[in-house]
């Protein structure tokens, strides 16, 4: 792997998956890695084929995409198994007992501090997500295939816990 130092942080905002987002990105040369953190659900499947080729056309061979997502059961019974493992694990640790995701929405809108960020966060979201939706429904198995048609040689799960995984695909 070739390491760079990086330059200068900046942001960029563009809507991945619509047409021109990867201009936007302004960049010089290929990555070796993109990431991506519970985005990609949000991605209707036309869209999220065409973005999967996107990141791998800005990838250098080798390079990775790791996706942290969550992805509904493909009902075989490994995965209801993997799910149903995951679910009572949290339930003995309380891992969740704290809050869901829901609960940290709402609680965060009662933050006077965050209102402004949070009023501007519902201004940029997609409709879907607006709307309350926003989950393409694509199982794991989809996604890695999905991934191979884009042109990453080899994909698949690094990390499980439930319907929670680390999708990583090298170029």
């Amino acid at each position: 792997m070739n390491l760079r130092p990086l330059g200068p942080q900046h942001n960029v905002e563009t809507v991945i998956g619509e047409p021109g987002w990867t201009d936007a990105l302004d960049l010089d040369r290929p990555l070796d890695a993109a990431v991506s953190t519970t985005a990609l659900h949000y991605l209707a499947e036309g869209s999220l084929r065409r973005t999967y080729h996107h990141l791998a056309a800005l990838l250098r061979p080798g390079g990775v995409l790791v996706n942290a997502d969550h992805f509904p059961s493909d009902d075989t019974q490994p995965t209801q198994l993997a799910a149903h493992v995951g679910n009572r694990r949290s339930e003995r640790l309380r891992a969740f007992t704290h809050e869901d995701w829901g609960a940290w929405w709402a609680a965060t809108a009662k933050d006077p501090e965050l209102s402004g960020l949070l009023a501007e966060r519902r201004r940029k979201q997609p409709p879907a997500s607006r709307e309350g939706g926003g989950h393409n429904g694509l199982c794991l198995p989809r996604h890695i295939e999905l991934l191979r048609q884009a042109g990453f040689a080899q994909a698949g799960p690094v990390w499980q816990f439930g319907n929670s995984h680390v999708l990583v695909a090298v170029r």
